[in-house]
């Protein structure tokens, strides 16, 4: 019986990663986030809210706050594939703040080939991506945030074709202060990537439509500035099973509120993809009176049995930020 039953068993375990439409949906354009092991639904900062959780942008300090994130994607496996992100956020009034953001993804050069293995041709792959959005506080310590987004990709089947897209993120973001208020706790929860299925000759093909929980606590000494912080993300592919289901965490330390260490790890079932690596970050964020400006670097380092071919190996990148107008 186990002989017969071996077979049923090898075949119920056979990995089955979910295939989505627009995968630059999937990268999230945040250094300081993939530092951390790709966490921020809770812990976001800045204009890293505008993908982890929109939500929390209503909270911004600042009344003028821009970045852009430039990453080489998937350098184990091509050497011409770049993700780049611009964004803008505004704070619109004391509770509420608009965001705005460009994502260009080059899928770098892709040969269409025959059975025989004859380039039938060669063309350069990409998508883009621009989101606008909104954030309003819901009491003082809580807010809700909306985002939606325009999505473009030049393809080729049988010819070369362009399809389009959209999509909405809705999220909300709380907080509660511990003791003497140098500690805090925050809770967020993220759904992204609403949307319809996109078809392409004949095929349907869903978005990545994820829903995500976040939970984040952080210290800070009120004489020195220095500053810990631990966080843990959980998110699932709605439209998967719950073997697919990723868990992140992730930790930083603040020196004097200008240098700053992180670290993370990121698991996924290995039936879903197997994503599985650590994280390391640094950041450096200089003040002159109410304006800030920053570079924050992650360094990815795969591990587990597909360590040999993990996309993720040798991936980096960087994130430059700036922010102005103490809007306090």
């Amino acid at each position: 019986m186990l002989i017969m039953l071996l077979p049923c068993t090898l075949f119920a375990q056979q990995p089955s990663p979910a295939i989505t439409a627009f995968p630059s949906l999937r990268i999230l354009a945040s250094s300081r986030g993939l530092s951390m092991g790709n966490v921020g639904i809770a812990s976001a900062e800045n204009n890293q809210q505008l993908y982890y959780n929109v939500a929390k942008s209503a909270f911004i300090l600042n009344k003028h706050q821009a970045s852009v994130t430039y990453l080489p994607w998937m350098k184990a496996v091509t050497n011409d594939v770049r993700f780049i992100n611009a964004n803008y956020m505004v704070s619109a009034s004391s509770s509420s703040s608009f965001g705005a953001a460009v994502s260009y993804l080059n899928l770098g050069n892709i040969s269409v080939k025959d059975d025989n293995g004859a380039t039938l041709t060669n063309y350069n792959a990409s998508e883009y991506n621009v989101m606008g959005s909104y954030a309003l506080k819901m009491g003082k310590r809580g807010s809700l945030g909306a985002a939606f987004h325009l999505l473009g990709e030049n393809v080729f089947t049988t010819t070369r074709k362009n399809k389009f897209s959209v999509s909405g993120d809705i999220s909300y973001y709380g907080y509660a202060e511990l003791g003497d208020a140098s500690s805090k706790l925050e809770w967020g929860v993220m759904i992204s990537n609403l949307g319809p299925k996109v078809t392409l000759e004949n095929v349907s093909t869903a978005l990545p439509a994820d829903a995500g929980l976040g939970i984040s606590f952080s210290n800070i000494d009120p004489e020195t500035d220095n500053k810990y912080s631990i966080t843990v993300d959980v998110n699932r592919l709605i439209k998967e099973d719950w073997k697919a289901i990723r868990f992140s965490f992730g930790g930083e330390f603040g020196f004097a509120d200008q240098f700053f260490l992180r670290s993370g790890v990121s698991f996924e079932n290995p039936l879903k993809g197997n994503r599985k690596y650590f994280s390391l970050g640094a950041g450096y964020k200089g003040l002159v009176d109410d304006q800030s400006w920053g570079i924050d670097i992650h360094y990815l380092i795969p591990f587990g049995k597909a360590v040999a071919i993990s996309p993720f190996q040798n991936s980096y990148g960087f994130t430059l930020h700036l922010s102005f107008g103490n809007f306090e």
